[in-house]
């Protein structure tokens, strides 16, 4: 019989395997690097100038004082006030007027039971910390004791008042 040398032929096709996935990934490479040709953002440091707008402002953005109380009755109902005020007259037997820089109103206050009663009069300066600003008119319900008529009578003519506790109520300077 004859001989037939037989050889093992080697296989090439892990090369060509090898060549795709690099030709791959340089393509991707090539494709996903075509965006570095864009110019980098660079921030503006420079300053810039404020400009000012009217914005108007909310009723309880401003300082609680008497003259914007009085000035804008309706945007303060229901709002907490505290400050230093003077006496004026006249005077009702549970009501007194307040005054502050020329505008005044009308407090009454909320007739607790104390062992030594206020003894507020026209002239003296109150240190008052949370009253409350109150819609005027018919006034129905008050805590304390029933309202005078007298007290009925200024409430009803008014726009707004102020309630206070009379423990709230500090007399700073007797007339």
């Amino acid at each position: 019989m004859a001989e037939i040398p037989v050889e093992k032929k080697s296989s090439m096709t892990w090369l060509w395997v090898l060549l795709a996935l690099v030709l791959a990934a340089l393509l991707i490479w090539w494709f996903a690097a075509g965006d570095d040709d864009v110019d980098p953002v660079v921030d503006d440091t420079s300053e810039t100038e404020l400009v000012a707008t009217e914005t108007p402002i909310a009723a309880d953005a401003m300082p609680l004082t008497l003259a914007a109380v009085v000035a804008q009755p309706q945007d303060y109902i229901g709002q907490e006030f505290s400050g230093e005020v003077g006496v004026d007259g006249p005077l009702t037997d549970r009501g007194f007027w307040i005054e502050s820089d020329g505008a005044r109103m009308f407090a009454l206050i909320i007739d607790e039971p104390m062992e030594v009663p206020l003894d507020i009069n026209a002239g003296q300066t109150l240190q008052i910390s949370g009253g409350t600003i109150r819609a005027g008119g018919e006034v129905t319900e008050v805590e304390g004791a029933p309202l005078d008529d007298d007290t009925r009578s200024v409430i009803a003519d008014q726009e707004v008042f102020l309630i206070v506790d009379e423990a709230r109520i500090e007399i700073l300077e007797r007339s």
